[in-house]
């Protein structure tokens, strides 16, 4: 349902959504026509392309695995990382360049649930992409082996250094040692080389531990250095290696025509659909009976458009002139509806208005008064728009005399009113304009006027009246007070939210009494109705079978008939048929 705020509320169901979709269809499909062609576009102009992959395993750092004595093991997420941002490193990327002679489109990503690089190349031929996804992965391989042993190498050069260092150090803590040994070494007395045998046990038993400690480094650093020199000779084999090869693939990565064109149609109706729901929460015109019921007025009824082209006037007086159409069905509701609305109240006289021009009141207000005649009403229609008149061309009468020569120069009403119908089933007069006011909101607001529409409603049990729409002029405001009821037509599609509100509330200020909103030209699909079948049968029991209702052009008879017996309808003007040539 839309809000009277012109939202599309939060409880739209999905029968809602069906009916907003099949109303903007249009909004729909040429999305959906736009996507799938600029998808066929793109796929026509574009060149072929050719995808593959290399896939490479990566272990830990050789000097790493050596210096910390750990064993190979699974490569955590940052060790993948390093090792994608050196596959992807200048230092690769310009060997690849010196092998091809360019730099290929190759994408660089970690291999998901597995410790492995893949290298996938795209590229204008099958070989290419397979050459140049062989090559990145192997000049990586190489880069990482020799990263490796330049590690090692360097690791194991810094350890010799630490050796060399250790050893000079023993060499400095014996120094005192040495020197008693050598003392000892030569011819000396006896009680000499008691003393000094006796300093140099003191002096042994002193140094030993210093002595202890460096020689355990000098071990370390020398176990190490040949752990390193084997981890350098496995390095050497590789401490990546290349698990799948690329090969050159059977069929372009680019998708096929047909499967652009399915995700350009998917893509088309996604988008399509959401436009159409945007639109429908923009698009503040009255579309159904949702909307009027959502400002809280009552509808009366829709009116639909016609199954076939119909013209004008034919249109205008559908319910006379194609009684079993769904125009005229549609009306006949609207006078059962107008009929209950008015039950049990005193009600003579019902002014016909809409928010502007061009929305069908004229067309209603005639077949309105038509239908109400065809069930023994007798109606009384008025012209009181002063400023467009219509209702003389819709029964094809004389503009002159009318309603203003009447209340001008006293022309009498019954030489004014033109009595529509066929003999003996006349229950509906027509009194034109007349000659146009000069001021027609003066006119209309004057006593005078007030006072022929109350004689008029003596003579006759319901007086319609066509009035000027409310937007443009006040006229239809100052009818509003004198008249007992007022019928708003609205135009589906045209007529918006809030101009209906403004008039309703304009009419309502003056206490007019608005019994409810005529919607004309909705869609079948929005108002549930049932409607025979447009035929040119007797579906209307008033409908004469004589010459009077023509085929073609379909002329009216106009004739002035007896008058009934006890009847207080005016009687009606002499208006003689027109000749089959028109004149």
């Amino acid at each position: 349902m839309v809000s009277s705020s012109g939202a599309i509320a939060d409880e739209l169901e999905l029968a809602d959504y069906l009916r907003i979709m099949r109303r903007r269809w249009l909004w729909i499909l040429v999305p959906a026509v736009a996507v799938c062609a600029l998808a066929a576009a793109l796929t026509a102009t574009r060149s072929p392309s050719w995808t593959t992959s290399a896939q490479v395993s990566v272990g830990g750092s050789a000097a790493q695995e050596a210096i910390n004595g750990s064993a190979s093991g699974a490569a955590s997420v940052r060790e993948l990382s390093n090792e994608v941002d050196l596959a992807a490193s200048d230092q690769v990327r310009q060997g690849v360049v010196d092998r091809l002679g360019f730099e290929p489109d190759v994408d660089i990503a970690a291999a998901e649930s597995s410790d492995a690089i893949l290298f996938t190349a795209t590229a204008p031929t099958a070989e290419m992409a397979a050459a140049a996804a062989n090559t990145w992965a192997e000049v990586y391989v190489e880069t990482k082996r020799q990263d490796a042993i330049d590690s090692i190498d360097g690791a194991v050069e810094a350890f010799q250094a630490d050796l060399a260092d250790f050893r000079a150090e023993r060499i400095k803590i014996r120094q005192p040692i040495d020197d008693l040994e050598d003392q000892l070494a030569g011819d000396l007395p006896d009680e000499e080389r008691s003393v000094l045998e006796g300093q140099l046990a003191r002096l042994q038993n002193d140094l030993e531990p210093d002595l202890n400690v460096v020689d355990a480094k000098v071990e370390a650093v020398a176990a190490s250095i040949a752990e390193l020199q084997l981890s350098s000779r496995l390095a050497a084999a590789g401490a990546a290696r290349v698990v799948q090869v690329a090969a050159p693939p059977q069929s372009p990565a680019n998708a096929s025509l047909e499967r652009n064109l399915l995700l350009g149609l998917v893509i088309g109706l996604i988008l399509g659909a959401a436009v159409a729901l945007l639109v429908e929460n923009l698009d503040r015109t009255i579309k159904g009976p949702d909307d009027v019921a959502a400002l809280g007025l009552p509808l009366l009824g829709g009116i639909p458009e016609p199954g076939r082209p119909l013209e004008d006037g034919e249109l205008a007086l559908a319910t006379l002139r194609h009684p079993r159409s769904p125009v005229a069905e549609a009306y006949q509701k609207v006078r059962t509806a107008v009929e209950f609305a008015l039950l049990g109240r005193e009600i003579n006289s019902l002014l016909i208005t809409s928010p502007d021009q061009g929305e069908g009141k004229s067309t209603s207000a005639a077949n309105l008064a038509w239908a109400m005649s065809a069930v023994d009403h007798r109606v009384a229609l008025i012209d009181v728009d002063f400023r467009r008149p219509r209702i003389h061309r819709i029964f094809e009468c004389p503009l002159q005399p009318g309603l203003s020569d009447y209340l001008r120069s006293g022309v009498p009403l019954d030489q004014l009113a033109v009595r529509v119908g066929t003999p003996g089933s006349r229950n509906l007069v027509v009194i034109p304009t007349g000659a146009l006011p000069p001021n027609p909101g003066e006119f209309v607001a004057s006593p005078a006027f007030a006072a022929v529409i109350r004689d008029l409603e003596q003579q006759a049990d319901l007086v319609i009246l066509d009035a000027p729409p409310v937007g443009p002029v006040s006229d239809p405001v100052s009818l509003g007070r004198i008249v007992d009821a007022v019928i708003v037509v609205a135009r589906s599609g045209r007529t918006t939210r809030d101009q209906l509100r403004d008039t309703v509330d304009s009419l309502r200020q003056v206490g007019a009494d608005v019994i409810g909103v005529c919607l004309v030209g909705v869609a079948s699909s929005e108002y549930g109705s049932y409607y025979g079948s447009d035929g040119d049968g007797d579906g209307d029991p008033t409908r004469g079978r004589s010459g009077s209702l023509a085929t073609g052009r379909q002329t009216i008879d106009l004739t002035s008939p007896p008058a009934p017996s006890g009847a207080t309808l005016l009687s009606s003007r002499r208006h003689p048929h027109p000749s089959p040539d028109g004149r």
